[in-house]
């Protein structure tokens, strides 16, 4: 059975000579009810009001392509058609965006506990990363909001810089001896030295909000709470390209904090009932896995302030994971669910 998408739109012309409304269709197919990788789509265009189609260029995501593609080597998530539309002296321009699906579904894996390590049960764990075999921490609300160095072996804070009350700390990655913090909905993040001396700040652009970051050496990743994980040129910090985080089934939203592990993207999804850690393809925004983290909560002291789990950091090899205002941080290793 094949499955079809109509979309109906009053376009502008962009000939100074023709008429400013022009209704036309577009209609996109493919053979699944949801578009996903390894698809064949195909795209065709009609006139609603009878007027001759000379020609039509057909474009995917900027690059021009034919009416039918074999959705390979594509970021899933958002993309874009576009059709230029030549009809006599008219030239037409139709755009309507669209998700691609993963075409494979997430693997399911567990953990076991390793080790476990003190960890200041105020901190409202934002962002974990190692460096120089100490742990760089922000921690998050407003008042209570840091960036700090620890001994992660018995948490003891060795250094700790606090943020203005106004800002709410949110994740941090190092990338050329620099640490860069995000705050949540300033718009603005923190440049610090390794010794915490704030050396400069930088502005977002088009991501929404700050919630986590990570690093694979090259580029900088900055999840803001939607869908999407930004790419920022760590000289600049520009947000230079994004890929869309999704399954077979839907987008991934509130991504959190993240952490770059052997080529992969590990990232804590905010949730109230549920604690898991998806492990993303940079490349094409696939979730790969699913990392169930049921029962590692109920291990930490119960208090009141006892809140999601937040918190990946690497360390030659090992995984150690945290939460907000969590007394331990756990050593984890992932396996496979059978």
């Amino acid at each position: 059975m094949k499955y079809s998408i109509t979309f109906f739109y009053i376009l502008l012309v962009f000939n100074c000579n023709t008429t400013i409304n022009n209704g036309f269709k577009i209609k996109i197919e493919s053979t699944n009810s949801k578009i996903a990788l390894g698809d064949e789509i195909s795209v065709s265009v009609n006139s609603t009001k009878n007027k001759t189609i000379d020609s039509i260029h057909y474009y995917l995501n900027g690059e021009k392509i034919n009416s039918k593609i074999l959705l390979t080597n594509i970021k899933v998530g958002e993309s874009e058609a576009k059709v230029n539309i030549f009809s006599g002296a008219d030239k037409i321009t139709l755009i309507k965006k669209f998700d691609i699906y993963s075409n494979s579904e997430p693997k399911i894996k567990k953990y076991e506990i390793i080790n476990e390590y003190a960890h200041d049960q105020n901190a409202y764990t934002q962002g974990l990363e190692f460096y120089d075999d100490f742990i760089y921490e922000s921690t998050g609300l407003n008042g209570k909001s840091s960036i700090r160095k620890v001994n992660f072996k018995d948490g003891t804070v060795i250094n700790k810089v606090d943020l203005d009350y106004k800002y709410f700390g949110e994740g941090l990655t190092i990338i050329n001896d620099k640490i860069y913090q995000l705050t949540w909905k300033s718009k603005i993040g923190f440049i610090y030295d390794l010794k915490l001396n704030n050396i400069g700040t930088f502005n977002y652009n088009k991501s929404v909000e700050g919630w986590g970051l990570c690093n694979d050496g090259n580029v900088i990743y900055k999840s803001d709470g939607t869908s999407r994980i930004w790419i920022l040129n760590p000289d600049t910090l520009e947000e230079v390209d994004f890929i869309d985080v999704m399954t077979d089934k839907s987008r991934i939203k509130n991504i959190n904090e993240l952490e770059y592990i052997n080529g992969k993207i590990y990232a804590n999804t905010y949730q109230f009932n549920r604690d898991v850690v998806i492990v993303i393809d940079p490349l094409t925004g696939i979730v790969e896995s699913v990392i169930n983290f049921s029962g590692i909560k109920d291990r930490v002291k119960q208090t009141p302030e006892v809140d999601v789990m937040n918190g990946i950091a690497e360390k030659d090899g090992k995984i150690f994971v945290t939460g907000k205002n969590w007394d331990k941080i756990f050593e984890v290793e992932i396996i496979s669910q059978n």
